[in-house]
């Protein structure tokens, strides 16, 4: 999977998992503040294997 998708991903994972009732609409600005701070976890983990590959996710996360 590429950056990309994986950032696209994050979001569409996040955006149906965020709490909505009838007044508030879950947004994608959300979904992808979650992603990132998903990915932000991933990179300061100095142990992870495939770190450039996260940088670039939220590269991509943040051109969304």
């Amino acid at each position: 999977m590429t950056p990309k998708e994986k950032a696209k991903e994050l979001v569409e994972t996040y955006y149906t998992f965020i709490d909505f009732n009838e007044v508030y609409q879950p947004s994608s600005k959300s979904a992808k503040q979650c992603a990132l701070i998903c990915v932000d976890e991933v990179i300061a983990s100095c142990f992870h294997p495939n770190l450039e590959y996260w940088q670039e996710v939220k590269q991509e996360l943040l051109k969304l």
